[in-house]
């Protein structure tokens, strides 16, 4: 395999066009630095670059930390979120009926809303590294489909996210995912809104808030589940599901097309993993919680409004 282009359905020129910033000398540059010191399987592509130059504000050098960082991490700590996305996996389409994952377009600003929440409130079913694999994935479909986008702002619904729920966090997996999210992303993370606030809630947050840079803090914005609704009139309600009184499709209806989605995609996911890791691993990490109680801090420096 020597690349992943015929997967994208946008061009490198119309990622010039519609980002002015962008310098065919820094693409350039780039992908022949990284093709000669990313170990890759296959070879990346202008298109690729485009999106972490974009990611890092155009900052060659911080891209290349950024691009190092993103194929380091998949390859070793970060494993469990970057393995087994075949998304016809029995494991994988069964986590789509437990959590439903939504991706919705602000047409207008340019951003792309992830709206996430339970749909099965049983927590054995509930399997936090392989819902935030699928988030990743449908993320990265976004991105071959319409290209850079001015962020990605997370929804997470955690009405009926209990303490049973937050006990099935691996504290290991949880520490690398917020390396990955503030070290390796090739796209922006703006905002993250976390509504209809439980203890489960507090108790993750606690346990991640130690290993998240400020700048990550800062985009965190907490509601309680009596301020969640005047919260989300504030959004744009094209973006808002009409179970939360909008003007989207039901959750329902766009976690259906995701999946869908990704199943019409299946053979990028595959040859996707192959380019980084040479195979396409079958056995999904399904690791749950660890004793880590001595780990976790206090709620004390939780701000929920």
């Amino acid at each position: 395999m020597e690349t992943l282009e015929k997967y994208f359905k946008v061009t490198a020129q119309q990622e010039y066009e519609k980002n002015p910033q962008l310098s065919v000398a820094d693409v350039e540059e780039l992908l022949k630095w990284s093709n000669e010191n990313i170990n890759l399987y296959g070879k990346l592509i202008d298109l690729q670059i485009i999106m972490f130059l974009h990611a890092c504000n155009y900052d060659k050098e911080y891209a290349k930390k950024v691009i190092s960082q993103c194929y380091n991490l998949r390859a070793k700590k970060c494993t469990p979120f970057f393995t087994a996305r075949d998304p016809a996996h029995p494991f994988n389409q069964k986590q789509l009926d437990v959590v439903n994952i939504n991706i919705i377009p602000d047409e207008e600003n340019q951003y792309s809303y992830i709206w996430s929440q339970l749909k099965i409130v049983d927590a054995s079913q509930y399997f936090p590294t392989v819902a935030s694999k699928l988030t990743f994935m449908a993320i990265e479909l976004d991105q071959i489909e319409y290209g850079t986008k001015s962020g990605y702002r997370m929804v997470l619904d955690s009405n009926h996210f209990s303490l049973s729920h937050a006990l099935r966090y691996s504290l290991s997996n949880a520490r690398s995912l917020m390396t990955y999210v503030q070290e390796g992303t090739p796209f922006v993370i703006d905002k993250i809104y976390i509504l209809n606030v439980t203890s489960g809630t507090e108790r993750i947050y606690s346990m991640l808030k130690p290993f998240m840079s400020a700048s990550l803090i800062n985009k965190i914005i907490i509601k309680s589940a009596s301020k969640t609704s005047d919260f989300i009139k504030t959004l744009p309600q094209t973006i808002v599901p009409k179970d939360y009184g909008g003007l989207a499709p039901i959750m329902k209806e766009t976690n259906e097309i995701l999946k869908q989605k990704l199943l019409d995609n299946r053979n990028y996911f595959l040859d996707e993993e192959k380019f980084r890791n040479g195979s396409v691993k079958d056995e999904v990490d399904t690791t749950v919680g660890e004793d880590d109680k001595d780990n976790i801090n206090s709620f004390k420096n939780l701000s929920i409004d």
